[in-house]
């Protein structure tokens, strides 16, 4: 148990850095010490491995589930436990959410993976290799289930029953999986790895029905940022976030990406590289937006020595999850007393298309909206013209020629 002990000392010193609360650390030393430890002795488990780790973790969200304790507790408890882990093996300790339902593959399967995020990480964002690595564990877990724990037997009846039982559960992202897909066995027929034809077997599906979603009135936008109490620092940090994506379009994860040293105050310009393109965009920093962001580093910010400007205004004071705009937005509709109902469109991404939409209305060439939006794509700004409602009337073709003699229609 001396191995197990010291990394606990370990992980208690870790967290006394980030830094967190002395209440929360003690909390944390109480499950490791009265609940891990304990485990650990009866279970004559004297090195704490992943497997370990995940079946704790297993039997800490059981016992919640069957009344014991809290869920809370339970995710607690597994936090702790991931952190002895990174500890024992060797790997660098980071305060993050961790997946812990991640689905274990074969070792062979384990280093192809981590080998293919690591090629994707030379021409991808993070969070789209995420998205991509997430898709192909998917699929390895699916053709290990079937047999496989190599590429040698991989057919193309293979890959099609994969897309055919991932369907139904992703009707509305299914060009996700076959793109990622098929990058993927690209990959394996370019290192020798497999010599199946991906092009062939992976046809994109149909387009999806895309709905219109909509962007918000000059009222609503309105009323959203007079919903927001700036006379407390978690309402001047909220609206300084709205300000920001309402009159720069910048999307809600380069919004909470944004770091000190993106703003140049003298020039009055914001210089980000955008998380979902990895490309460089700048911005204009007009003088509502600069104010309200001022503000909340003078006069509601935490101190602390984290680089982002938007932080969490509870130990430890970091940057914001990338759930908090739209947590933001479910406050401020509310508040603001407008409705809201799931996928709805009324999110924080709104924000970015009522900039977009407002573009257009004022006459902006789609091309111009699309390079102040940082698309990759400059037609992707194309959908703010059905947004605007009045420019669209002015393209209705004059059909008065054509009669009618159905009297409903009169």
């Amino acid at each position: 148990m001396q191995k197990i002990m010291e990394a606990i000392e370990c992980v208690l010193a870790f967290l006394r850095n980030i830094p967190l609360s002395s209440s929360s650390i003690r909390q944390y030393k109480i499950y490791l010490l009265s609940n891990i430890v304990p485990y650990c002795e009866v279970n004559c488990i004297r090195i704490f491995s992943d497997d370990e780790m995940h079946a704790y973790a297993e039997e800490q969200m059981s016992k919640a589930k069957n009344g014991e304790f809290s869920k809370s507790t339970a995710i607690h408890r597994r936090k702790a436990a991931a952190l002895l882990t990174d500890c024992m093996q060797g790997r660098e300790l980071v305060w993050e959410h961790k997946n812990f339902k991640q689905q274990k593959l074969c070792e062979y399967f384990e280093e192809i993976l981590a080998d293919y995020s690591t090629h994707l990480s030379q021409s991808l964002a993070p969070r789209t290799i995420r998205t991509h690595i997430g898709i192909i564990r998917q699929f390895l877990v699916f053709i290990e289930q079937n047999g496989m724990q190599n590429f040698n037997k991989l057919r193309s009846n293979n890959v099609k029953d994969f897309i055919a039982n991932a369907a139904p559960n992703n009707k509305a992202s299914m060009s996700k999986f076959t793109g990622a897909t098929r990058k993927f066995l690209s990959h394996l027929a370019d290192t020798g790895l497999a010599s199946i034809n991906a092009e062939w077997n992976l046809i994109n599906p149909a387009p999806r029905y895309r709905k219109l979603l909509p962007c918000f009135s000059d009222k609503e936008a309105d009323a959203i940022l007079d919903s927001v109490d700036r006379t407390t620092p978690i309402g001047k940090r909220d609206y300084a976030i709205i300000m920001l994506a309402l009159w720069t379009g910048l999307r809600g994860v380069d919004v909470l990406d944004l770091k000190r040293s993106d703003i140049d105050w003298n020039r009055k310009v914001i210089d980000v590289v955008q998380g979902k393109t990895v490309v460089g965009i700048q911005t204009e920093l007009s003088s509502g937006v600069g104010n309200a962001i001022a503000d909340y580093i003078l006069n509601g910010r935490p101190e602390t020595d984290s680089p982002y400007i938007f932080v969490r205004h509870r130990r430890p004071y970091d940057r914001l999850s990338d759930t908090a705009g739209r947590d933001i937005m479910v406050r401020s509709l509310c508040k603001a007393g407008i409705s809201h109902e799931a996928w709805d469109g009324k999110s924080f991404h709104a924000l970015r298309r009522t900039f977009g939409t407002r573009l257009v209305r004022a006459g902006v060439p789609i091309r111009s909206v699309g390079e102040m939006l940082g698309h990759a794509n400059p037609n992707s700004a194309k959908r703010y013209v059905a947004l605007d409602t009045e420019g669209l009337r002015i393209c209705c073709l004059d059909i008065s020629m054509f009669r009618t003699k159905k009297v409903g229609l009169l």
